[in-house]
């Protein structure tokens, strides 16, 4: 990159790191914002819009899926007086807080659109981009940047089904990111299409005010409780240790407590996939029980609509339909591109590691958070954003196009085959989180660790990979990492201890925590060594 201008489209949760990591490493970055504050989807607009296919938001009484410290950037935890599961305001102010602490405000310039991001007249040369900017007021600007980041996300355009009858609906047709709150669907009846987990929340939200609420769904839906084990369940899925169980062991143990944990068949949820190889698996605490009370029936998929009436594809239907919201996902759009650049013939995404586009005869933009992923991706657009810069700056060498294209074929085949259907990116953030750790120098060597540390050794493995591991070793690794990593599953939950612990006890659950995290780092370090005395 000949130069160290950077543009980054986008001030949400990708867009943020990204101004912040520029900084990081001297460049100077201009961030473009549409929107009059930052946040991105986390923004909250009491009024939905009329565009079904316009960009995500989140509704009124949202809480997150994924547990605070998966969710925060790897040298900024959240406070502790924050519950397990933020609330959006709580999420909102956390992005907030984040861009005062580290100054970003004066990089972005809200209310300005991007227009067109094109190559200039020497690219060829130079791997510069014109960006073509919009203000509030209408005046257009052109600038020239030497790399670009995308930061605008998979949620860009809501995505509804072109059903047979559609148009000639007599009820209101939503997309689920126009839904802010269930009071606005006060006795009527409503359809929620979709097994998402923003189906499963929309249809709770609105079902104490709707006169009934009915889900459709096409081949039912697998319901993850927040809380696994008692703990977090992205925390108890998202560790390393299970990596190495043999894939038809895990599966199988998936199968079984999924198996055991419902009656699938009662409630109407019944899949024919298996629960790790369905896209269709919902966090939701609340919606068995409102089946069960009958405030939420289950149908199968839509099939057409004629009039208020809809038709299901087993042949049954509904009458007198008032709304039907579309929990049916999203487009990822960059109409401010020139080019298609992001996506191969088939309008698929074709970006190398999930970041790089292969077709540019420079590497000198990027495609940030777009992706699917089981867990927070505060933390993985962060490592793209760093992976992303060091390409730039030709700290990362990248494989030949050809190797580039294989490998992204390599990854959009396992996709296929694991889940089925069309390719969508998906990832499972420990392997992805680690590889692009590795690829930029900040993944720490366990071999080390074992020696050296043999607690943080036993962390490594067998507790949950937060975020503050990719700052342990490499570039800005940060002294009080190992603390950081320490600390994460402690303040977990000191939001609510705070509130419902006597003074003491949090003392004491610390002691017994570190005495037994001592007792099995001194276990694997046996093992280990154990290990290497077979081996050598």
């Amino acid at each position: 990159m000949n130069g160290n201008r950077v543009a980054v489209i986008g001030a949400g949760v990708s867009g943020l790191v990204g101004v912040k990591t520029c900084l990081e490493e001297g460049l100077q970055p201009v961030c473009f914002e549409k929107q009059q504050q930052l946040g991105g989807a986390w923004v909250y607009d009491e009024d939905g819009g009329s565009d079904p296919n316009g960009p995500a938001s989140v509704y009124d009484k949202l809480i997150t899926n994924i547990c605070k410290e998966n969710m925060a950037y790897s040298d900024f935890p959240y406070p502790q007086h924050v519950p397990p599961f933020p609330k959006r305001q709580d999420v909102l102010q956390y992005y907030i807080d984040y861009a005062e602490k580290f100054n970003l405000n004066k990089y972005i310039k809200f209310d300005t659109a991007v227009v067109e991001v094109t190559k200039t007249a020497d690219f060829q040369e130079t791997g510069r981009w014109s960006v073509r900017f919009k203000h509030k007021d209408g005046k257009i600007e052109t600038e020239i940047f030497n790399a670009v980041l995308v930061c605008t996300g998979m949620y860009s355009s809501g995505m509804v089904p072109d059903y047979p009858g559609k148009n000639e609906f007599h009820g209101q047709i939503l997309h689920g990111g126009q839904f802010r709150t269930g009071r606005h669907f006060q006795n009527k009846t409503i359809l929620v299409i979709g097994s998402s987990h923003s189906a499963g929340d929309i249809a709770c939200m609105s079902c104490d005010y709707a006169k009934q609420v009915y889900m459709s769904m096409r081949d039912g839906a697998w319901i993850v409780p927040r809380i696994l084990n008692g703990q977090p369940a992205d925390t108890y899925v998202n560790q390393r240790w299970k990596d190495f169980i043999p894939k038809w062991i895990y599966n199988y143990l998936v199968k079984r407590a999924m198996d055991s944990s419902q009656d699938w068949r009662t409630l109407g949820l019944q899949s024919s996939k298996h629960p790790a190889f369905t896209k269709c698996v919902m966090l939701n605490d609340q919606l068995p029980v409102k089946i069960m009370s009958g405030q939420v029936t289950v149908r199968s998929g839509v099939e057409r609509f004629e009039g208020s009436r809809v038709i299901f594809d087993d042949g049954s239907y509904l009458e007198d339909v008032d709304c039907v919201i579309c929990a049916t996902g999203y487009n990822v759009k960059t109409p401010f591109l020139e080019e298609n650049i992001l996506f191969d013939h088939s309008n698929q995404l074709e970006l190398y590691m999930n970041v790089i586009p292969p077709k540019l005869a420079h590497p000198t933009l990027a495609a940030i958070g777009l992706f699917r992923s089981r867990g927070g991706i505060g933390s993985t657009v962060e490592l793209q954003v760093r992976y992303a810069i060091s390409v730039f700056k030709k700290e990362v060498k990248l494989p030949s196009r050809q190797d580039m294209m294989a490998d992204i074929l390599r990854r959009k085949s396992a996709i296929i085959k694991h889940f089925g259907g069309e390719f969508q990116p998906r990832i499972l953030p420990t392997t992805y989180n680690d590889e692009l750790a590795r690829a930029i120098g900040a993944l720490p060597n366990i071999w080390s660790l074992v020696f050296s540390d043999p607690i943080l050794a036993y962390h490594y493995y067998f507790s949950p990979a937060y975020p503050p591991w990719t700052r342990l070793v490499g570039p800005y690794s940060k002294p009080d990492a190992r603390q950081r990593i320490l600390q994460c599953g402690k303040d977990l939950n000191r939001g609510i201890e705070l509130k419902t612990v006597r003074p003491g006890a949090i003392k004491r659950l610390d002691h017994d925590d570190r005495n037994g995290t001592v007792f099995y780092a001194f276990i694997v370090l046996c093992f280990m060594g154990f290990f290497l005395a077979v081996v050598f």
